[in-house]
């Protein structure tokens, strides 16, 4: 029997759901990134950016999250996050773009990103609770830059 990309991934959440040890709430960015830095374990070297969702329950708790893959075009890594939610059955998601790069800059990618989910989360009533993008020493929160 050849297991589907997908019931992989399923998998691949249901393994992080039993290794988180507690639920991490994510109302604030900053936990979040602590989040995220003890998820990575180690910064990567050079420029990398990894990309990974955290999967959210009514509390605005973590309860399991997936490094999504690089995409050659954003709606296909915002089709894969939302079906994952969907399948996971999660309340919202929180994206956290990790670069290895000294300055934070949010780029064009980073608003069609943030906009396309936005509109696609809506239909399947998913909230998007942040799109928060880090370094190893500081992070910008979009929830947080709208709010000015």
């Amino acid at each position: 029997m050849h297991l589907t990309k997908n019931q992989i991934t399923l998998a691949k959440l249901e393994f992080s759901y039993c290794t988180l040890k507690k639920p991490v709430n994510v109302n604030l960015a900053q936990n979040s990134t602590q989040f995220l830095k003890q998820l990575r374990g180690k910064p990567s070297s050079g420029k990398a950016c990894n990309w990974y969702v955290l999967f959210v329950n009514h509390n605005h708790e973590v309860f399991c999250w997936h490094k999504l893959k690089q995409q050659a075009k954003p709606i296909n890594c915002i089709q894969q996050l939302a079906g994952l939610a969907v399948a996971c059955n999660a309340y919202g998601v929180l994206v956290l773009n990790y670069c290895d790069v000294k300055s934070i800059k949010v780029n064009p990618l980073d608003e069609l990103f943030v906009s396309t989910c936005f509109n696609t989360c809506a239909k399947l009533n998913i909230e998007i609770i942040d799109y928060v993008i880090c370094n190893a020493q500081t992070h910008y929160s979009f929830r947080d830059g709208y709010r000015d």
